[in-house]
């Protein structure tokens, strides 16, 4: 069975007919993604303007990062839980749009970046946890996921209209 076999029979189930047809899932679940994307976004962008020394600098990296990051994965949570919901309303669209997989690209590529730092440079955050503004390679990673982040929101975006 090919992808767009797959994504074919999940468009013809009546679980995904369902979320796409009936009044109320879909824009629901619309509504759902885009704040779990302020969640998590919004947490991530948080952490990384530490990072970067835009905001609170007079509180270690660590304790921003550690603070925020049970919202963080309670938005992480929400967020997959629902953009697999809304891909299984229209895996036909989804399947056929190619920023649904740049979308998929960029979100990997977040992983990794977050993957990176995590058992990178911050694995040293004792020696600038406390410094107003972070080590160039901390903050270069920080650019790096919000430039990720920005771009992510953006294609998942154009989904909608490609």
């Amino acid at each position: 069975m090919s992808l767009h076999d797959a994504a074919q029979w999940l468009s013809d189930t009546q679980f995904s007919t369902a979320l796409r047809e009936d009044p109320y899932p879909y824009p629901v679940l619309g509504c759902i993604h885009v704040l779990s994307i302020a969640l998590f976004g919004g947490m991530v962008a948080i952490g990384n303007l530490r990072v970067l020394g835009y905001t609170m600098r007079d509180i270690p990296v660590s304790q921003v990062i550690d603070q925020f990051r049970p919202w963080k994965w309670t938005g992480f949570a929400i967020l997959a839980a629902s953009g697999v919901l809304l891909m299984l309303s229209e895996p036909l669209d989804c399947y056929n749009s190619i920023f649904f997989w740049v979308s998929l690209a960029l979100l990997a590529l977040v992983g990794l970046n977050a993957w990176i730092f995590r058992s990178g440079i911050y694995r040293r955050v004792v020696e600038w946890d406390s410094a107003a503004i972070a080590p160039q390679q901390a903050r270069n990673w920080a650019w790096v996921s919000l430039a990720l982040w920005i771009a992510l929101v953006f294609a998942g975006r154009l989904i909608a209209f490609a």
